[in-house]
């Protein structure tokens, strides 16, 4: 374990982030259940609840799927704090603010497990009035579920991204392209992002930053473990591409 490094850890651990993810939404839509957390206003609820206690084993597999990729992306982040320090003191607002952002959306993908556990069953069995204060019950969850998720969101795209991003480019520790990219999935899915609750268009560019911080995270993992060195040996820099 002495010669096992904290960056080279975050550096598997980033790939295995975007394998979880990819691997846990494709599980999810194989269920019949197209998004984790269900969507607000009108029926949308209640039609997520329908297609979650129509879902197969499939949907809980790939949600706790999810799961584990937030916590993967946890070690991620501090293991890139401690590849690309060198940038500065500034690098320390990626771990802290990443814990903080991935914890908040954490618990916004936690929410639907347990509505889908206990809440869905329960409204498929309950009729008239009780049925109807589980909806709104439901309705309540997935609401606290999109706010927790967009804050968290919100730090990890909008703030530590763009930092990871820029450390990139100043140490040069991995090829410039990846730190480009993470301005680009900073773009459209942490500032383009703050302003999708106001506009269906706006939300739908924001899935260009969604793909590409996936891409971020495996582009910046394989890169770090190939510039592997010796114990106490440092990155050096790489060439600008």
């Amino acid at each position: 374990m002495k010669d096992l490094e904290l960056k080279t850890i975050g550096a598997y651990c980033a790939i295995l982030t975007t394998l979880s993810f990819v691997g846990g939404i494709a599980f999810m839509a194989t269920s019949g259940v197209q998004v984790l957390i269900p969507e607000t206003g009108g029926h949308k609820t209640i039609d997520w609840i329908d297609d979650v206690n129509g879902a197969s084993g499939a949907f809980f597999a790939g949600a706790w799927l999810v799961i584990l990729g937030g916590f993967f992306a946890f070690v991620a982040i501090v293991g890139f704090y401690f590849a690309l320090r060198d940038a500065g003191p500034v690098m320390l607002l990626a771990p802290v603010l990443g814990g903080v952002g991935m914890g908040l959306v954490q618990i916004s993908h936690l929410i639907p497990i347990a509505m889908g556990y206990e809440l869905a069953p329960g409204y498929e069995k309950a009729t008239g009035a009780a049925q109807d204060s589980l909806a709104t019950t439901a309705g309540t969850f997935a609401a606290v579920a999109h706010v927790l998720n967009y804050s968290g969101d919100a730090l990890l795209w909008g703030v530590v991204v763009p930092v990871v991003a820029w450390a990139i480019l100043v140490t040069r520790a991995v090829p410039r392209w990846i730190g480009w990219l993470g301005f680009v999935t900073a773009f459209f899915a942490g500032w383009l992002g703050l302003f999708s609750p106001a506009s269906s268009i706006i939300d739908g560019l924001t899935f260009i930053g969604f793909v590409g911080f996936f891409v971020f995270n495996a582009a910046l993992g394989i890169a770090l473990l190939r510039r592997r060195r010796p114990p106490g040996e440092e990155l050096t820099p790489a060439a600008a591409t």
